[in-house]
């Protein structure tokens, strides 16, 4: 019986880890998807093997470089990968999925206002099934104030709407103080990006997406 619960982890994982991969090129492709794509490397554009597009372990493989051009790949990918098997692990041992069609929403839009600096509000959708899951623990009065709020915000400072709806999202499904916490993090998130790097130009749902992978498990395993 052990085993079986340690095996079934690692088959989450191994999902979790495969399903931060294909979102990330879904975000990356959207709306001109090909069922015909094949991975291919970032720099010379040659056609990956089958080894070395396996989660995680695929880029070990290669040792970090491709094998023609000899360029660094990317470390996030596999680390992201890695992540994402966590994260499945976490809600298995929670027994609890109705917040997984939130962070599936979360990292599409996470990827792609990294990617192009914008979202495409269809991608919203993908988190209707949490909607229904926790209809009667939605915060309707608490998503409506933040709503408005950041509207108002808006004629002052330059809030991205794409930003005031993913943020009303997260405060429909979180109670306040959690929200407050994921918003806190995105935060601070950003200032370690100015004072590192200097930028005054932030794209926030990336921040969003790691706060609320963050605060969820914290929150959890703090207030059980």
């Amino acid at each position: 019986m052990v085993k079986l619960i340690y095996f079934l982890y690692l088959l989450f994982f191994i999902l979790g880890a495969c399903i931060i991969s294909f979102l990330k090129v879904i975000a990356h492709d959207y709306p001109q998807i090909s069922l015909s794509r094949r991975s291919h490397c970032d720099y010379c554009g040659r056609i990956l093997r089958w080894f070395e597009i396996i989660p995680i372990i695929g880029y070990f493989i290669v040792h970090g470089k491709c094998n023609s051009c000899k360029n660094q790949l990317n470390f996030s990918n596999p680390l992201l990968e890695f992540i994402g098997g966590l994260m499945s692990c976490f809600l298995l041992y929670i027994d609890d999925f109705s917040y997984l069609p939130l962070f599936l929403m979360l990292i599409v839009l996470g990827f792609s206002d990294f990617f192009f600096g914008y979202i495409y509000p269809i991608f919203y959708l993908l988190a209707l099934p949490s909607f229904f899951l926790r209809f009667n623990h939605l915060h309707w009065l608490a998503a409506i104030a933040i709503y408005l709020s950041l509207i108002l915000l808006q004629k002052i400072y330059s809030l991205g709407l794409g930003d005031i709806e993913v943020l009303t999202i997260i405060g429909l499904l979180f109670d306040l103080n959690s929200f407050l916490c994921i918003l806190l993090l995105a935060c601070c998130f950003c200032l370690i990006q100015y004072f590192g790097y200097k930028k005054r130009a932030f794209r926030f749902i990336p921040y969003l997406t790691w706060s609320t992978g963050i605060i969820y498990p914290l929150s959890y395993l703090m207030f059980r």
